[in-house]
């Protein structure tokens, strides 16, 4: 019985080892095809990596027109975040907020004008964009950028604007910015821009209020005026049909404003009368030639000169602007836009650029223009497949974005 266990034993132990050699013949038969797929599979790794993770030799391929020396399809993305807080327990519907944005200090071509969005989490938000100053290779500098909030009392929003040095970019097609909110004052519908026949001349021989459609901040036109000197004064007087009611001591008066040159003038006032009252700011020293100059002053008596009994709940009779000078003969423009009285302004907190790394559409683009021949002279004598949307190159499919295969 013995003899017959050990038999069945050596039986099923050489049937098993057999199997043992034939696998293991089979194995390193196709040891040499493994190694093979998994050289591919690096292989294709290290491209994915080089063409979706980096930006190529040289860097601006895509603007130069020039085969890269080493193929990348990414570029720059600068991110500033916003944050906007209601400090004055008051719902702000439709309220513009103004940021002064700077993008590149040093002038490196980081941010191209058209490349620029605003975005509220997920949401493409309209945006205008002014006061621009741009570095010498006409990339953008710094600017000012204005769009619309909706905050809850005490609530606060997040915001981030993008940019790139993307100069391909088309310019977003955005509708005119019109803000008709109960926290403004006055407002005829359209609170960017007041009517013409609201607005009066203060002093100089020629020029009367009319409606500059060319150079506005924002809206569909700014009040303006040109005149020439024969006495002390010429500006803008805002004397609508009755007085200005709603505002309190505490609210704040808002404006653009521009002078086309301020060389040879001696003031730049602001003055506003309660019927009884009249107070005034000089702000010559603010504003420069040729820029929109973004005026925001408290009704309170620390802010302005003349303050006796000076009460903004009596009813405002009048807004002036004008330009003070001793020389007759001097001929100035003066615009003014968006005037409106509103409560305490939003808190405003602009935080320290960031920078992404995301694939570029133009270098997508331009990868089209790019023959099979010469990206195997920059990715190696491989055959390879690249599939971007619908466009291939050439190789096999093996349903994936980058793949190769042995030549």
């Amino acid at each position: 019985m013995n003899y017959i266990d050990l038999a069945i034993a050596v039986s099923l132990f050489s049937f098993f080892f057999v199997l043992v050699i034939v696998f293991s013949t089979n194995y390193f038969s196709n040891f040499s095809g493994i190694s093979r797929i998994s050289e591919f599979r690096t292989l294709s790794i290290d491209f994915f990596k080089i063409i979706f993770e980096k930006k190529g030799i040289p860097e601006n391929w895509d603007r130069a027109s020039v085969i890269p020396v080493q193929l990348g399809l990414t570029k720059d993305l600068y991110k500033i975040p916003v944050l906007v807080q209601e400090k004055a327990n008051s719902s702000r519907l439709n309220e513009p907020v103004t940021v002064h944005v700077i993008f590149d200090e040093e002038c490196l071509n980081k941010s191209w004008n058209n490349s620029i969005r605003v975005y509220e989490e997920d949401k493409e938000l309209n945006f205008k964009l002014s006061n621009v100053t741009f570095c010498k290779s006409q990339f953008l500098k710094e600017g000012d950028l204005t769009w619309e909030v909706n905050v809850s009392s005490y609530g606060s929003k997040d915001y981030l604007i993008y940019y790139s040095s993307d100069d391909k970019m088309n310019e977003p097609s955005y509708s005119l910015q019109s803000f008709n909110t109960t926290s403004w004052i006055p407002s005829d519908g359209d609170a960017w821009t007041e009517k013409t026949v609201d607005w009066s001349r203060e002093g100089g021989s020629s020029g009367f209020p009319t409606n500059d459609t060319k150079n506005k901040i924002m809206g569909n036109a700014s009040i303006n005026i040109t005149g020439t000197f024969d006495s002390s004064s010429l500006g803008l007087t805002y004397n609508p049909s009755g007085n200005i009611s709603g505002v309190s001591n505490g609210w704040f008066l808002d404006a653009w404003i521009y002078v086309d040159n301020v060389t040879g003038i001696n003031g730049i006032k602001v003055r506003l009368s309660d019927n009884n009252d009249s107070i005034y700011v000089d702000i010559l020293n603010s504003i420069q030639s040729g820029v929109w100059y973004h005026f925001e002053k408290e009704l309170k008596s620390t802010e302005w000169l003349n303050w006796t009994n000076f009460d903004a709940s009596n009813g405002i009779d009048y807004v002036k602007f004008y330009l003070e000078n001793n020389t007759p003969g001097l001929t100035r423009t003066l615009k003014v836009d968006a005037l409106h009285f509103k409560k305490q302004p939003l808190k405003v907190k602009v935080f320290p650029e960031d920078t992404i790394n995301v694939v570029s559409t133009t270098k997508i683009d331009s990868l089209k223009n790019i023959s099979y021949e010469n990206l195997k002279k920059t990715l190696g004598n491989y055959n390879f497949r690249i599939k971007v949307d619908n466009i291939s190159y050439g190789g096999k499919s093996y349903g994936a974005n980058v793949a190769c295969y042995e030549g």
